[in-house]
C-alpha cells in the first residue's frame, strides 16, 4: 500500500520539529531550514560553547525503513531518525554520517547477496533494526 505523499510531508515535517524541539528542551538553538539548504535540515547552536552542527532529519511513521542518499559518505552531517510509533510515541536514533553509510551500504550488499536475481542497483537504506545502539544518543552530536 502507498502511502500518500502528504502524509509522507507531514511526517517528514512532524519529525523536524520534533527534532526542534528536543534539542531546544536540552538547552540548544534549533533551526529548521525548511527545505532551502541541501542536505541540511536543521542548525544547532549550543549557546554555552558557540558550537554549531547541521543535521539530517529522516522520520517515519508507517514502515521501519529509511531512504539514504547515495552521497551519504561525502559529508559528515549526523542524523536524526525520528520513529514515530502506532501510538504516536517518538523514538530518536542519533547516528553519524560514516555509520550510516556503513550500515546502509552493508544492508544493501545482504540484501542483493541473499536474493541473487534482484538488480544490483538497490537503493541505500537503514532499519530502526540496524540502529538500535544508537538511541536517544544526543552526544553523538557533539554540541557538548
Amino acid at each position: 500500500m502507498a502511502i500518500p505523499q502528504q502524509e509522507k510531508t507531514l511526517t517528514a515535517l512532524a519529525g523536524e520539529f520534533l527534532v526542534a524541539g528536543k534539542l531546544c528542551l536540552m538547552g540548544y538553538n534549533a533551526s529548521l531550514t525548511l527545505k532551502n539548504f541541501p542536505e541540511v535540515d536543521i542548525f544547532a547552536f549550543n549557546p554555552k560553547n558557540n558550537k554549531t552542527i547541521s543535521i539530517q532529519v529522516k522520520s517515519k511513521k508507517i514502515g521501519k525503513e529509511y531512504f539514504i542518499p547515495e552521497t551519504i559518505g561525502q559529508k559528515n552531517i549526523p542524523f536524526v531518525f525520528v520513529y514515530i510509533t502506532k501510538d504516536n510515541a517518538v523514538e530518536y536514533y542519533i547516528v553519524p554520517s560514516e555509520d550510516v553509510a556503513k550500515i546502509s551500504k552493508n544492508a544493501r550488499e545482504d540484501y542483493i547477496k541473499s536474493r541473487p536475481k534482484v538488480s544490483k542497483k538497490q537503493p541505500l537504506m537503514i532499519s530502526v533494526n540496524d540502529i538500535k545502539e544508537f538511541k536517544d544518543k544526543w552526544g553523538l552530536l557533539g554540541l557538548d
